[in-house]
Parts: C-alpha cells; structure tokens; sequence
C-alpha cells in the first residue's frame, strides 16, 4: 500500500490533491491510504509515527513553512519523496536544501501532481517490495529494509535495528547478511552490519546512525566503507 500525506492549509486545494492522488491510485489499481492536514504543527505530530511514501506540501502556511516542515521530514524519513504545490514558484531554489523532488503550481495542479505520481511510482513500487520477514513460534513480523538502521551479533542471535525498535532471529550475522542480498547493506565489523541510507557520518573509525548509536569499524574495513559511504551520498546529489 502507497501512503501519501497532503499537508495545505488551504482546504479547496487540500481536497483537490486528495481527489487527485486517490483517482490517479484507484485507476493504477494499486491501494493506497491519503492522510490530510491543514496545520503544520498537527501534521508534524500526526506524521511522526510512520513513514509515507510521498509528501505534499504547500509552500506558504501560517507559523511554519513547507519548507520548515520538509526539514523535519527529512530528519526522520530521508528515502520518502517531497513535493511541493505552490502559488510562488521563487522558492523552488530553497527546495533543493531539502531534495524536494518537484515544485507544483497550483495553476496546473491535476497534470503536472499527475506526471509526479508517473514518475515516482516505479520507484516506490520496487520499494515496497523489499523487506524481511521474520516468522518464529507462530508469530510473523515483516521489516522493511528502508526502516532497517543497522544489524548486531548478540551470542547465538542477531538483532535487527529498526524504526519500531528491535527483533530478534536465530542466526549468524553472515547468515543474515546474505538474506537481506542489498548492497546497501554493509558489514562494517564482524559484530555489526549497517545500512548505508541511515549513516550519518563518519569519524575516526566510528560510524554515527540516524538513530544515534556510534558503531565501531573494523580496521581492515575502515577505506571500503568510507568510499561505499562517499559514493552513496555523491549519487543522491546526481
């Protein structure tokens, strides 16, 4: 299922983006929930719990700015795409601050909010493809790999790192690696294995997460990761 958050205070326009995406999803044939706010500060609260995987969001508000708000959402989801519907095209320059994905006049909201849903939905569909699933006495639990931070040894088990918090599987961690079968995966150490999209940086030979946590890299590892690191952000530039 494809997420999507409108955030507009404008409420003729907030009810047109919906009417908008949930025809453009309904005619692909592909399930999708639209979530609807009109003030800044109650998006942010009401987003906060999961990811979506598009936002949209009006530019001009009272109190915060879209952009204010896309910063936010950068922060916590750096893989959802953002696009901006707005009446004052000047601010598509402060959009690259936050990789807004488009700028989207309200005078031509239908066709081009249209050709941004075209665009994105191969991506996002291969997206939602990915995950793990984790099934032990009678219990199944799916994790996506977008909202794996990183993975440890813990004796006989390996825990797995992610927005919900932590799970648990039998296995070694060589094992598991091999599961996931994602470049974007790492193993930086014999103990960890990380995913790229959620480091933050690196110093020394320590790599900083999204989440906070300061994992150790292996000496011999050290130049492999700071270059698999390196090539990653310098391609979200292009």
């Amino acid at each position: 299922m494809i997420k999507v958050a409108i955030l507009d205070d404008e409420d003729i326009y907030l009810q047109k983006e919906r009417e908008i995406s949930e025809q453009y999803f309904l005619k692909k044939g592909i399930e999708c929930r639209v979530e609807t706010f009109q003030n800044p500060d109650w998006f942010l609260m009401g987003s906060g719990e999961e990811a979506y995987d598009i936002y949209i969001l009006d530019v001009e508000m009272p109190g915060k700015t879209g952009l204010e708000v896309a910063r936010a959402i950068r922060r916590r989801y750096p893989d959802s795409a953002v696009l901006f519907v707005t009446n004052y095209i000047e601010y598509a320059v402060e959009g690259y601050e936050v990789n807004a994905y488009r700028y989207i006049p309200k005078q031509v909201l239908r066709e081009k909010l249209i050709q941004a849903y075209d665009m994105l939905l191969p991506g996002i569909l291969s997206r939602e493809e990915q995950y793990y699933i984790i099934a032990k006495r009678g219990n199944m639990e799916k994790i996506w790999y977008a909202d794996l931070y990183y993975l440890y040894k813990d004796g006989k088990y390996v825990v797995l790192c992610h927005r919900r918090g932590e799970s648990r599987v039998r296995k070694t961690l060589i094992e598991l690696h091999k599961e996931l079968n994602d470049r974007e995966f790492l193993m930086v150490d014999k103990s960890y294995v990380v995913n790229i999209k959620h480091v933050m940086k690196i110093e020394g030979h320590d790599i900083y997460m999204r989440n906070g946590m300061k994992i150790p890299v292996g000496r011999p590892r050290l130049g492999e990761i700071q270059k698999a690191v390196m090539d990653y952000w310098l391609k979200g530039k292009k």
